[in-house]
């Protein structure tokens, strides 16, 4: 008769038991795990919430209006200051804020704002202004008529050349091949000949003769009672005898 120790049944169940104890623990390991992981999550959840909360916080009071003061409607146009024409597409905005419009066609705006805003219009060629939203008002709207003066804008210079860049004025300009015919022209214009005839042409003007006599009446001064010097370096006299010489002055 064998023990019950070695009975087939008895070792059949000792496995079920070493069974069922293993997906027990597993079976606990992973709902601690769960819940493990569910308990980071609501805390990942709860801080993100926070944040948020700080932020939305945060930008409300950095945009914060005063809910007592009351909205003003402010209309009206915008005109040049001096024939009052009406300027379309003036931008009109609050300073607080930095938010606006602009004006239409005819020069009209509208825009809200609150008591104690300082609302700025400008445009581009006009001295920009400014005006501030009054507090005793009698109703929640404001009419206003805007002149901006004419601004006078310095511009820096520009030069405007027919050839888009450097590069191509560079090859234009090797492409040119001038003739020696305009080349020979411009020679022929810097001859020192000609020069000096056009300019014996021109004549003297009155400061050079008063220039010329008051030399001469200084040389007389210097040499009074002695004989006057030969006046072989004398440009004066040089031209005068070329003058003679052409006049034929000398023949006679």
């Amino acid at each position: 008769m064998t023990s019950s120790s070695h009975h087939p049944n008895f070792y059949l169940t000792w496995r079920l038991r070493i069974i069922l104890n293993w997906n027990f623990t597993l079976l606990l390991n992973s709902k601690l795990r769960r819940h493990r992981n569910l308990s980071v999550m609501k805390w990942c959840n709860a801080i993100v919430l926070i944040f948020n909360f700080l932020i939305q916080g945060w930008a409300q009071d950095s945009t914060a209006v005063d809910q007592s003061v009351e909205v003003v409607q402010i209309s009206g146009m915008v005109v040049t200051g001096d024939s009052l024409a009406p300027l379309a597409y003036a931008t009109v905005f609050r300073s607080r804020d930095l938010r606006g419009t602009m004006t239409d066609v005819n020069g009209f705006f509208s825009i809200p704002a609150l008591a104690g805003d300082t609302i700025t219009v400008s445009s581009v060629g006009y001295l920009t202004q400014a005006f501030t939203v009054p507090a005793d008002l009698e109703l929640p709207r404001m009419n206003v008529v805007q002149p901006l003066g004419r601004d006078t804008v310095a511009l820096e210079e520009a030069f405007i050349y027919p050839w888009p860049t450097r590069e191509r004025f560079r090859e234009e300009f090797l492409q040119l091949q001038l003739s020696p015919d305009a080349f020979m022209v411009g020679q022929e214009r810097l001859d020192p000949a000609a020069l000096y005839d056009r300019l014996m042409e021109v004549g003297r003007d009155g400061e050079e003769v008063y220039s010329y006599t008051v030399q001469q009446q200084a040389q007389e001064n210097a040499y009074a009672g002695q004989l006057p010097p030969i006046n072989v370096f004398n440009p004066i006299a040089w031209a005068k005898f070329i003058d003679a010489v052409r006049n034929g002055s000398l023949r006679r």
